[in-house]
């Protein structure tokens, strides 16, 4: 494509782009390709710009000899020493259509005054003609360009005694300034005082150095208008010198209020948080690296803390969202009340916050702050509709300079803290240690591994025999993942399944073990045997995954085994998210058969008061009950009341965790239902069972 030489930087040509909404072309002066257009050229002409890139503007003619004409009668005009020519001309639409068009081609001139370029804006009118005419006045082109820019055109002259006039001035921010294009021709001051008193200095400086070096000068000043309105104006001009030693700029002035306001918007929503309005992660990081260089030049403390609201989620369950925006704001303007000076408080993401806090001198005084950030949440918040709301809250922290090099790892070893401390009950804040390292490492290799493994089909169900209490019969199992090693040994389901859980592996890995635990049912009852029902244990990961048990129910049917076969096992966690889901899904399960058990009953805090409002049929009393039941008076009250609670709900009761004869004695007389545990059976392959059943059998 065409350059224009002379020509580099922002200049004449960015400027005309922004005229309004009239087609722009810049058009090449020996070629007449066409070097640029501006995007309204698309709704006028249908032509999008960068299809018109470098192509001649005979396709916007009406026809070759129209075409001629054109640049015949224009190169005439502007070979007359006039830089500009008015006309009404008839074009072409990219769909063949003709129409009327007024048009004001202005030239382009390069270093040594010849002429490089055209710039052409074109405006559709209802009723034009196509034979051109010019102008009487040179300065009615002028003003016809001025009238279509959001600002307007002017024509400063320096003499060589360095008295400054504006000969022209077309401009529609005239009114808006009171400038009387009139008496700045004598007196140009009277644009100097309508700027701030910053940018007139500036200008000036900006003035004498292209005058010295007839430079393009394009530069952003803030103005007053007569309201007091402060606008950001654009001056965009070019120099040149003429032979008595005078420079004459012909330039434009552009209000670019609202295209700043927008492009500020914009970088404000790019750095900062939009429903706090504190700055996001990549504000932080920014900032943080900057003070981490502060740091290590004072030799100071630098500290970074990750806070995590807890069990937020209930807040804008409870609550509604606006109210939890409430909370967050709310957290933030609390957890900064702390933080002095450069300190910094940012929002990360959901319910958790990112906080950094210098000139820490010590550790001790890093371990305070961190009981101080927890403290602060010991005071309820206060909403704008002056309810209030408690939280509490998890800290991690990250020291610097014996955290991390850089501010990414500092902010990771935070968050990697306050994993760690969000899993133990007892603490509310964590500092990040190497041992933290070593065990994301292990943890991800482990998930590696634990991907492969389901992949391969090496991790395998074992059944948990479940006998009657009184009568020994086998009654039911529980199935069991697990886990064996190419060289021996197995790992452990507590490793192992809290991580699928929390990766997303959870999925597949239960649909792994279903579907082997249905075609072993199905080669059991091919050899005569009858299991019995098999308890499959059921996450909230899987009850909130849609479409779940419709998958159940067709592998089901694609073995030809029904829904007796099954039991469904939910611990507390399955509903304590979204409870009325939950209720709905499991109400429907009921109607179809499905025989449902609650998990680990005794161990949450709401038990009661969903166990009467969830449709379970069996209820398995937890082995931190059983263990003790036969020596301890209390546990054995608690697992007595239990059993009278799952009588009067007609429910059966299933004793986990039965070790010793004693301990199934007592529950025995208690009135247990059925019991299993390693006193009876451990958790067994499918071979093993398989001889349990036949033995059953005979």
């Amino acid at each position: 494509m065409d350059k224009i030489p002379g020509l580099s930087g922002t200049n004449l040509i960015e400027a005309a782009f922004l005229a309004h909404d009239h087609p722009v072309f810049v058009v090449s002066w020996q070629t007449r390709r066409i070097l640029a257009a501006s995007e309204a050229v698309y709704r006028v002409f249908g032509w999008r710009p960068e299809e018109l890139h470098d192509r001649s503007t005979e396709m916007l003619h009406v026809d070759a000899e129209s075409f001629r004409r054109f640049g015949e009668i224009s190169e005439n005009i502007l070979n007359s020493e006039k830089d500009t020519f008015h006309c009404f001309y008839q074009m072409r639409r990219r769909d063949g259509a003709i129409f009327d068009s007024e048009n004001m081609v202005g030239i382009i001139r390069g270093q040594h005054d010849e002429p490089v370029a055209v710039v052409s804006v074109v405006s559709e009118i209802s009723e034009g003609r196509s034979l051109m005419m010019q102008p009487a006045d040179h300065n009615l082109g002028l003003a016809w360009f001025g009238d279509r820019l959001p600002g307007g055109i002017f024509q400063r002259v320096q003499r060589p005694d360095g008295s400054v006039a504006y000969t022209y001035i077309h401009s529609a921010l005239a009114d808006r300034f009171d400038i009387d294009p009139e008496q700045v021709r004598s007196d140009p001051n009277i644009v100097l005082d309508r700027l701030h008193p910053d940018d007139r200095e500036r200008l000036t400086h900006a003035l004498v150095h292209a005058n010295q070096n007839l430079s393009v000068l394009d530069i952003e000043l803030a103005a007053f208008s007569v309201s007091g309105e402060r606008l950001t104006l654009r001056s965009i001009s070019q120099p040149r010198r003429l032979d008595d030693g005078s420079t004459i700029w012909d330039g434009l002035i552009l209000d670019i209020t609202e295209q700043r306001f927008a492009e500020n918007r914009i970088q404000h929503l790019v750095m900062y948080d939009r429903v706090t309005g504190l700055p996001n992660v990549v504000t932080f990081e920014q900032r943080l690296q900057q003070v981490m260089a502060h740091a290590k030049d004072e030799e100071t403390v630098l500290v970074v803390g990750a806070l995590n609201v807890i069990r937020f989620y209930r807040i804008n369950e409870s609550l509604g969202f606006k109210r939890g925006d409430d909370a967050l704001r709310k957290i933030g303007e609390r957890l900064a009340s702390v933080l002095h000076g450069n300190d910094m408080v940012a929002r990360y993401e959901g319910d958790e916050f990112l906080f950094l806090a210098q000139g820490l001198e010590t550790l001790e005084s890093v371990r305070r702050l961190g009981q101080e950030v927890v403290t602060l949440f010991d005071e309820p918040l206060e909403l704008n509709d002056h309810s209030l709301l408690s939280v509490s809250v998890k800290v991690g922290l990250s020291v610097f300079p014996d955290g991390a090099g850089t501010a990414d790892e500092l902010r990771r070893k935070a968050d990697l803290a306050l994993q760690r401390v969000r899993k133990d009950p007892d603490r509310s804040f964590e500092f990040y240690s190497e041992q933290m390292s070593q065990e994301v490492l292990e943890t991800l290799a482990l998930e590696r591994n634990l991907k492969e493994a389901i992949q391969a089909g090496v991790i395998i169900p074992h059944y948990q025999p479940q006998f009657e209490a009184a009568s020994g019969r086998l009654s039911g199992m529980e199935v069991l993942a697990r886990w064996p090693l190419a060289e021996g040994g197995m790992v452990s389901p507590g490793r192992f399944i809290p991580l699928a859980e929390e990766t997303g592996l959870i999925h597949p890995l239960m649909e792994h073990l279903v579907d082997a635990v249905l075609a072993q049912i199905t080669r059991w009852r091919q050899d005569g045997l009858s299991p019995p029902p098999v308890a499959i244990n059921v996450s909230a990961h899987q009850i909130r995954r849609p479409g779940f048990f419709d998958w159940l129910f067709e592998r089901l049917a694609r073995y030809g085994v029904g829904i007796e076969a099954l039991t469904v096992e939910l611990t507390e966690s399955a509903f304590l998210l979204d409870f009325e889901h939950v209720r709905s899904a499991l109400e429907s399960l009921d109607e179809k058969g499905v025989r449902l058990s609650i998990d680990d009953f005794g161990t949450g805090y709401s038990s009661l008061s969903y166990l009467s409002q969830l449709p379970f049929r069996e209820l398995k009393i937890d082995q931190s009950f059983v263990s003790e039941v036969d020596v301890n008076r209390r546990k054995r009250a608690v697992v007595k009341g239990i059993i009278e609670l799952a009588r009067a709900l007609e429910l059966e009761v299933v004793a986990e965790g039965v070790e010793t004869e004693s301990q199934l004695s007592e529950l025995k007389a208690l009135g247990c239902d059925s019991v299993q545990g390693f006193y009876l059976g451990r958790p067994m392959d499918a071979s093993a069972l398989t001889g349990l059943l036949l033995a059953g059998k005979h």
